[in-house]
């Protein structure tokens, strides 16, 4: 309510009140009458000053400071700060000048102001809040990952003050950004009235050789030639000697084609300045991605120098078009995998033998655009690593490559798939539905402390990734050891969602158990906490135990019982302290039949992907097998997969899933009353995918296998889900600028005019895997041009759809490698930058890390800030007070006389007990007491 607004209504209610009082209040004098009527018109005016909202100002006098701190690839050129040995690092030298200039002393800083830390390179970090001394021993050790975003240093510093103080922010740089925009971060530090004082962080590194790209076209077409462009840079003021070499699928080129045999590398000579040397690449008869390294390794003569060995190096590749192949990935038993290699191949599907196991399954997103789909034969999920599943999710829906899941013993959720990345592009859930009677499994995780750095916290994950695994209905059971024993950190009981058992390994704390008895004895037989395996009404019962293997063994009745009760134990040795043998943990798997991994001493990453595998034993209860046969349903409705096969012989087994509830998802084939998939497809995204749930081999498939369909079956399939070819009436070119990209796209119709008015929107991919929206607009006669953000180094998949009015749409293919960082491209800071910040947000420039000059708590340009508080719990009692004293007024008959007369005795009392006492005064009381 405003001023005014509660003004307007205090004057109309008073006049109401003035009215009424003086007609009720008429016969009670014109004393009272008047006081009743001003006490109501108090209480009045404050009941509406409390609905008004009444607030002070209260000004801040005290000052926080953020430093934003860079710590990103390109500070350790910087060699221009105080050293107090000659090998100190720029990290302990900025400590200890920041540590100097906020201590609290005299005129340097108050008591009550606050310094806190942001550091920054890709990303940006708070090292310390705002605090009374800067503390940084809690500051995480992080790996910095190549680029320099200062503006979301700046803002995240601008969130992290308090309302409560002035702000003051200073700024260690270089004045290198890689990505964001430093221009509206220094603005928003202006609309915030925050000055920012820099601190530059000074290099100008001279005599430096680097490769500054390696240009290659973005597609050819197969046995076409063409040229590679490797543009390198010197700033030795002198000829620099030496040698450059490229690569071709990490096989060295031949540079000199003239001379016999293979010229693996060339003797360059750089001028000063940019050289270029142009590489021909024969026509390639391998369809798919080709890509190239170029290395400059200097001859190392004296006056030569080169600093970084990081930029001598750049990457590019190159898509050829061709005849598309196929990656199946086989890890079927024996060489049942044959069959379905076999019958692909004749029907002309070409797939990559060198890649065939899944241990070579590609790393990279531009590795894997050779293929227009991937096969998974009987793959668990523990056989790839989580960055593996995101990549192969990836592919298949953001750069619309196919997928087919073929199943087996270790297939989709016997193989630990539930919960992963992959099943959400799959048509098929990989649990099935809890009214579905089958048989549960159970599952006691026993975690020991783990002794190495962030144990912890991948024993926490190893946890997660294994209940992950399991189905609602399976049981899980997690028990850690405390001082006072083994305890249940989750009873053992079913999953169901999953929420609280991830509750509950979050908030476990793991310690150094001195025994495996107590543990295995809860496991089995439960305690106060809960029940034990024995008590258990599961199929199969499963143990895992992560430990570093100094507990002793337990009772020999305990590992009894297991065998006799058919509980499985495996084990995983992590880290175990030197001199410790591993016989206790070999033994507990061993002798019921469990498994033993370790001794794990490095790459801990690789735990919680054991913990994936371990969890399926209790899985295999989904695994459907009749030696009998088992007759398929075929589905009403055409399908391009079952299309022109009349009939489909029995199956002999096959992994239960769960049709997806999209109406995208087709089901041809299904077994049984409630119609379990068998064959499923759909499009996720920009590709597709399809779940075949039994095997491609003579177990599950025998009656397929050497029959006229089988070949023809699994063709069908594969061509089903492969990605279209590319269109050869495009011509798409990218290059990179700054951190941008640009992607310019030149389209021709079949009579070699221009084609105009198409609409080409895609998705970009990076090396962290997020697509990225990117929609072109047409340029120029039949041109297309659009620019995306490539925040850090590495390879950029483009992948455009295409659409005409005349209907004809297509898929086009574009790359763009972004070749290191380019802060450690620029080899000199930009001290000009840092001193334009310094002017325009009213800071200055501190040179030289001196803590008596830096004055970082000074006053000077800083806006004085206040904060609104509310008075309404003080209006609130006075209120009520006067409301009391209005009530007395109207119901009370005062003698306004007796109380003149009463204040006036008590007046002279007053006066009395102040007189100064003399001696007659003494002897006048001393006559009274007498």
């Amino acid at each position: 309510m405003s001023f005014a607004h509660a003004a307007g209504l205090f004057a109309l209610i008073a006049l109401v009140i003035v009215g009424m009082g003086w007609r009720s209040m008429a016969g009670g004098g014109r004393v009272r009458k008047w006081v009743a009527i001003g006490v109501r018109l108090a209480v009045t005016g404050l009941l509406i000053c409390i609905l008004a909202g009444p607030r002070w100002q209260r000004e801040h006098h005290d000052l926080e400071v953020m430093v934003v701190r860079d710590i990103s690839q390109s500070t350790r050129l910087a060699t221009d700060y105080p050293k107090v040995s000659a090998d100190e690092s720029l990290r302990s030298s900025l400590d200890r000048f920041l540590a100097k200039a906020s201590a609290e002393t005299p005129g340097r800083k108050p008591k009550w102001d606050k310094i806190g830390q942001v550091s920054f390179a890709r990303d940006a970090t708070i090292d310390a809040m705002p605090y009374s001394r800067l503390v940084l021993d809690a500051r995480a050790m992080t790996t910095v990952a190549p680029g320099t975003d200062v503006a979301s240093a700046i803002q995240l510093a601008l969130a992290s003050f308090s309302r409560d103080a002035m702000r003051r922010m200073v700024l260690i740089w270089d004045g290198n950004a890689t990505e964001g925009d430093t221009r509206a971060a220094i603005d928003a530090a202006i609309a915030q009235h925050v000055p920012i004082d820099v601190a530059p962080l000074v290099y100008d590194v001279q005599r430096e050789v680097l490769v500054e790209r390696l240009a290659a076209p973005t597609w050819r077409r197969v046995g076409e030639d063409f040229t590679l462009e490797v543009v390198l840079k010197s700033t030795n003021p002198a000829a620099v000697n030496g040698r450059l070499t490229v690569f071709h699928q990490n096989r060295a080129m031949d540079l000199d084609p003239a001379t016999p045999g293979v010229q693996g590398s060339k003797i360059l000579t750089l001028s000063p300045g940019l050289n270029v040397e142009r590489i021909k690449v024969p026509g390639q008869e391998a369809a798919g991605v080709h890509q190239f390294r170029a290395e400059f390794e200097p001859s190392g003569a004296a006056g030569v120098s080169d600093t970084l060995i990081e930029n001598n190096s750049a990457t590019a590749f190159t898509f050829v078009r061709g005849k598309g192949r196929v990656l199946y990935v086989d890890n079927v038993p024996g060489d049942g995998g044959r069959f379905l290699a076999e019958a692909l191949a004749g029907a002309g599907i070409a797939t990559d033998a060198e890649r065939r196991r899944v241990d070579r399954f590609p790393t990279d997103i531009v590795t894997l655009q050779n293929y227009d789909a991937v096969i998974l034969a009987n793959v668990p999920r523990s056989a790839f690593s989580e960055d593996q599943q995101r990549l192969l999710a990836a592919y298949v829906h953001d750069t619309g490559g196919g997928l087919v899941m073929i199943g087996g013993e270790q297939g989709f959720g016997a193989g630990g798939w539930r919960g992963s990345t992959v099943e959400k592009i799959l048509p098929v859930n990989m649990d099935i539905p809890a009214e579905r009677q089958i048989a549960k499994g159970a599952l006691v995780l026993i975690m020991h402390a783990c002794e190495f750095a962030d144990g912890n916290y991948w024993g926490g994950q190893c946890a997660l990734k294994a209940a992950e695994a399991l189905g609602d209905r399976d049981e899980v059971g997690v028990i850690t050891f405390t001082g006072g024993g083994s305890r249940w950190d989750y009873a053992l009981q079913p999953k169901g969602d999953g929420a609280a058992v991830a509750g509950a390994i979050k908030a476990m704390t793991m310690g150094d158990m001195p025994s495996f008895d107590d543990s295995l004895n809860v496991a089995l037989h439960g305690n106060a906490g809960g029940k034990g395996l024995l008590a258990s009404d599961a199929r199969k019962k499963h143990i895992i135990i992560i430990s570093d293997g100094d507990p002793t063994a337990p009772a020999k009745e305990l590992l009894q019982e297991c065998i006799d009760r058919d509980i499985t134990i495996s084990t995983v040795m992590v880290y175990p302290h030197p001199g410790y043998p591993v016989s206790t943990m070999r033994t507990l798997a061993e002798a019921t039949g469990g498994r033993m991994y370790g001794p794990i001493n490095d790459n801990p990453d690789q735990l919680p992907q054991i913990f994936i595998k371990e969890a399926t034993v209790v899985r295999r209860s989904l695994l459907q097998e009749d030696s009998n046969g088992i007759p398929l349903n075929i589905m009403p409705g055409a399908d391009d997969m079952t299309r022109g096969i009349g009939a489909f012989p029995p199956i002999f087994g096959l992994v239960l899933t769960t049709k997806k509830s999209d109406p995208q998802v087709e089901m041809p084939l299904a077994v049984g009353s409630r119609d379990d998939p068998v064959l499923a497809s759909w499009r996720t995204g920009l590709g597709r995918s399809a779940a075949f749930t039994s095997d491609a081999t003579n177990k599950w498939a025998a009656n397929w296998v050497g029959s006229d369909m089988y070949g023809k079956f699994w063709a069908q399939v594969v061509r089903s889900v492969s990605r279209a070819p590319m269109s050869g009436d495009f011509d798409i070119q990218t290059r990179s600028s700054g951190d941008r990209g640009k992607v310019v796209v030149e389209a021709l119709s079949s009579d070699r005019g221009y084609d105009n008015f198409l609409s080409i929107a895609g998705q970009v991919m990076g090396p962290d895997l997020v697509a990225r929206d990117v929609r072109l607009v047409q340029t120029g006669p039949g041109a297309y041009e659009a620019d995306f953000a490539t925040p850090a180094p590495g390879n950029y998949v483009l992948v455009l759809t295409y659409r005409g009015g005349d209907g004809k749409s297509g898929l086009l293919l574009g790359g763009l490698a972004i070749n290191g960082s380019e802060e450690l491209r620029s080899l000199r800071s930009r001290d000009d930058i840092l001193a334009d910040i310094a002017r325009r947000t009213g800071g200055k420039v501190l040179s030289g890390f001196d803590p008596a000059t830096a004055d970082l708590f000074r006053r000077q340009g800083l806006e004085r800030t206040a904060s609104p508080l509310p008075i309404w719990d003080l209006l609130v009692p006075l209120a009520m007070g006067l409301f009391v004293v209005d009530v007395a007024t109207r119901r009370l008959a005062w003698d306004f006389a007796a109380i003149a007369g009463g204040a006036r005795r008590f007046a002279g009392r007053l006066m009395l007990s102040g007189r100064v006492e003399t001696r007659h005064s003494h002897d006048g009381l001393k006559a009274v007491r007498d």
